[in-house]
């Protein structure tokens, strides 16, 4: 199965991504914001959270009171935040990317949404892509001066906003230069390291850090929430228990966000529900078009797809699961910090491989 790039100029798909990403804003502070209040965005722009505990809070106010400022209101503070999320996008596209990637990843519910207004992930989303476009690169390739750089600024970006998310960018480095460097010998490397990480996480407290952010993170009284619907008692050590023994369950639900009762109450809740199916599927599905193209029999391909993507989702999985777990709303929100390394990362990933093809040989060593 070949899927031909569309035949769009440099000229043309700049207009239409601004054209779509203003749409976004429009979408979102027009016709989503009627069903879920916009509530942080607006406390950005209302100057709110200027005595807030946390510096990174404080950056995100101060970008988004200095774009107001300069007298384009709200949309245009909206519509530099929603630029920003697609840094990587461009970069991918302007590096010689396929145009048709940029123009499915735009079009994405959550993607047209939560990207496109002032708040966290807008930008985690841009630093998160720029840094899987450069990762994609490192795979077939070695990086030049501007593409570490721009990983450099990528990793601090998301450090500053989501470390716990980061973990699983990192994680795609490192085990990518492990497999380029040792090759095979890499799997012990990479199963122990991965093993030891996943053991100082929980025994260290960690783990029971970010339990107790999430269970504390969700307001009960919220209309989405789920504390009822879970039997869940808000702030006793019952209901705290019985909440991590339904983690498993924030599994799925982190990336998928609504279940499927709860789409029937709240009809808005539909896209975002498909949407969330088709992000959990992609990596599998990719895999499958990877298949159909030859890549099954590219050793290197399967070391990058399995020893570094792969593992990479397992940590997203587990990391947010926490939090996917008692609003669906938050669920999806969140998750559009990191979901492009469910469709983006694998999708860069089979296109480099086919792409880089012609220069390669088939010596297992890239």
């Amino acid at each position: 199965m070949n899927i031909p790039d569309l035949k769009i100029s440099t000229k043309y798909l700049i207009a239409i991504l601004v054209l779509v990403k203003i749409l976004g804003v429009v979408f979102a502070t027009e016709v989503f914001a009627r069903f879920t209040p916009l509530v942080d965005s607006k406390l950005y722009l209302d100057g709110y959270y200027t005595a807030d505990q946390f510096f990174r809070t404080r950056v995100i106010q101060w970008l988004a009171t200095a774009v107001n400022s300069w007298g384009g209101g709200d949309y245009l503070a909206h519509l530099t935040f929603a630029m920003i999320s697609a840094l990587g996008l461009a970069y991918y596209y302007l590096t010689g990317g396929r145009r048709w990637i940029l123009i499915l990843t735009l079009l994405l519910p959550s993607s047209l949404v939560w990207s496109s207004i002032v708040g966290k992930e807008a930008i985690f989303f841009g630093g998160m892509g720029l840094g899987l476009v450069i990762w994609s690169k490192y795979t077939v390739s070695s990086l030049n001066w501007v593409d570490i750089i721009i990983a450099a600024l990528a990793i601090g970006v998301c450090a500053a906003l989501r470390p716990h998310y980061l973990v699983a960018l990192l994680w795609l480095f490192l085990a990518t230069a492990l497999f380029k460097r040792l090759e095979n010998k890499a799997w012990v490397s990479l199963l122990l390291l991965f093993v030891a990480g996943a053991l100082s996480v929980y025994f260290t407290g960690l783990w029971m850090e970010l339990l107790e952010h999430g269970w504390g993170g969700i307001d009960p009284s919220a209309r989405a929430s789920r504390y009822q619907s879970l039997e869940l008692l808000f702030q006793t050590q019952v209901g705290f228990d019985r909440y991590n023994s339904l983690i498993p369950l924030g599994l799925i639900l982190g990336i998928i966000g609504p279940m499927p009762s709860e789409v029937l109450n709240r009809v808005e809740f539909l896209p975002f529900f498909l949407e969330g199916v088709l992000i959990l599927l992609a990596p599998f599905l990719i895999f499958l078009l990877a298949i159909k193209r030859g890549l099954h029999r590219d050793t290197i391909f399967l070391r990058m797809f399995f020893g570094c993507l792969l593992p990479a989702i397992l940590i997203l999985l587990v990391l947010h699961a926490p939090f996917g777990l008692l609003n669906p709303g938050s669920a999806i929100r969140w998750r559009v910090n990191f979901e492009q390394i469910f469709y983006l990362a694998p999708l860069l990933l089979m296109y480099r491989f086919i792409d880089h093809a012609p220069t390669k040989n088939n010596s297992p060593s890239p």
